[in-house]
């Protein structure tokens, strides 16, 4: 077959040559429209989304949260360096105890307790931490602090008795020591700049298994309890905390301890559940030096207990709420604050010159203030701002500055008042028998159950002295300030029970 050649100015038949423009800007063309095509597919499945409820994800650039999170490698090479560098310094205590004593509330679980209404002696387990190279080791009160002996094992398996040096069991902290030099340490961090999600890690010997750790994250921070450890700021973390972990550090990511662990919440007194609780260790430096230098923690004492001012009792007393807190009552005779003239329902404002708005706030500038020191006291009575100068003693032991939750002469008692309680006038004979501090009043006989009075707390035997601003001096003055109450009224009720002043908020239904 012969060969048939085209010239050159004509192409094959099945070719056929595109536009110059096509050729130069076909690509573009088919770019824009393949572009267009995808965009309009994202919108329509974005719109479909959004019709479904589906909430639309930000690209990992975008999401702060993603950006310089650690791989789990990293986080368990960063979770090897701490336990190297702060294990040494913790160790393991042992010790005889006297006897029993009850030492936590019933909520709260102490693992290192005996079993209560046990007289014997007892042994018992903890940790603790050397904080220093000469031998002082911090730990727990409730760890040490009625032991007859103390035995201490560190990390390289030596052993030591120790010595108690002291306790402030009003912050559960006690140092004691060991002959020894040259010991690893660990280093005090700034509990303050603790943040609620830090990684922790916690060290100790729970069940005696010395040396464990374990890792969680800060849960709550400032956690702040009444009773014995008024004066104790917690971080709350979900690090395991068990049976034998008191005493020991709990340690950021920087290997500083920011706390020692102290108590866990366990309603079935087994163990962890994931709350638990350490003393932050700017508190537990204060106390070390107090203790290190005199062997015990003194502190100033005013002799009041006080409550928020709320809405309810400051109209009461028609002042603006807020504005200081509530002086529920006052010590014995005796106490500064007696002797200095301050009264219940007085409104303390400031104290040496510092405003106080919280009963904490009080409590901790009293407490810091040195022994003996006059201190001016600024405080608001019948509407009236004065002030009076106050020499501050020392805080006698288990101690409370603020006060818990309260949960024929025609003297017979009245009828159904519509605050739900039945009363009599309080005689003189009466409130000299029961040493009340005001010496009138209505004494509760019966509160009617599903009543105001009762879900305000009121009890059979306490005296009422008022009703939001109407005082009250018998029974028939309670009824005639309980008959002008209406549906929805908020008042407060000042009432004396077992010889203190409280305030009961009460609402009228």
């Amino acid at each position: 077959m012969q060969d048939i050649e085209f010239p050159e100015s004509h192409p094959p038949p099945h070719r056929r040559e595109k536009p110059a423009w096509w050729r130069t800007n076909g690509w573009i063309v088919i770019t824009a429209f393949i572009t267009l095509a995808v965009i309009g597919v994202a919108v329509f499945s974005a719109s479909n989304n959004r019709r479904r409820g589906e909430i639309p994800v930000l690209p990992p650039s975008r999401n702060e949260a993603a950006v310089n999170v650690a791989s789990p490698v990293e986080l368990s090479n960063s979770f090897r360096g701490i336990a190297k560098s702060v294990k040494p310094a913790v160790v393991y205590i042992s010790v005889v105890e006297r006897a029993q004593d009850s030492r936590r509330p019933p909520s709260f679980l102490d693992p290192e307790s005996p079993s209560p209404g046990n007289p014997r002696r007892q042994g018992g387990q903890g940790s603790g931490f050397i904080a220093t190279a000469d031998g002082y080791i911090l730990t727990n009160n409730h760890v040490v602090g009625s032991a007859e002996s103390i035995d201490v094992t560190l990390a390289d398996g030596r052993q030591f008795k120790a010595e108690l040096i002291g306790t402030d069991p009003e912050t559960d902290i006690a140092l004691i020591k060991i002959k020894a030099n040259g010991l690893p340490y660990a280093v005090l961090g700034d509990s303050d700049a603790v943040q609620q999600g830090d990684w922790v890690l916690a060290l100790g010997s729970p069940f005696g298994l010395q040396q464990t750790l374990t890792a969680g994250i800060v849960s709550a921070i400032g956690r702040e309890f009444g009773g014995e450890q008024q004066f104790a700021k917690f971080i709350q973390t979900d690090a395991s905390i068990n049976p034998g972990n008191s005493g020991g550090p709990l340690v950021n990511m920087q290997g500083e301890v920011i706390g020692i662990n102290s108590w866990i919440l366990s309603p079935g007194g087994v163990g962890n559940v994931g709350i638990g609780f350490s003393i932050s260790s700017n508190l537990v430096r204060t106390i070390f030096e107090k203790l290190a230098s005199n062997g015990k923690v003194t502190r100033g004492y005013l002799g009041v207990v006080v409550v928020p001012l709320s809405a309810t009792t400051a109209r009461m007393f028609r002042l603006e709420p807020g504005i200081g807190v509530l002086v529920q009552s006052v010590a014995g005779s005796e106490s500064p604050a007696a002797r200095a003239g301050l009264k219940s329902g007085d409104v303390i404002t400031a104290i040496d010159g510092r405003p106080v708005k919280a009963p904490r706030e009080l409590t901790d500038v009293v407490a810091a203030t040195p022994i003996g020191k006059d201190v001016k006291v600024d405080f608001i009575r019948d509407q009236q701002p004065t002030s009076v100068t106050v020499e501050i003693a020392e805080r006698p032991t288990n101690v409370s500055a603020r006060a818990d939750s309260p949960e024929e002469n025609n003297n017979g008692p009245s009828g159904e008042t519509r605050l739900g309680v039945v009363a009599q006038t309080v005689t003189p004979e009466m409130a000299e028998n029961m040493k009340l501090t005001i010496k009138s009043g209505a004494l509760v006989r019966e509160v009617v159950p599903g009543t105001p009075a009762q879900d305000a707390g009121l009890r059979h035997g306490d005296v009422i002295h008022r009703i939001d601003s109407a005082e009250v001096r018998s029974a028939e003055e309670l009824a005639a300030a309980a008959k002008a109450l209406k549906a929805g009224d908020e008042i407060a009720i000042q009432v004396e029970r077992a010889g203190q002043i409280v305030f009961l908020n009460v609402k009228i239904e």
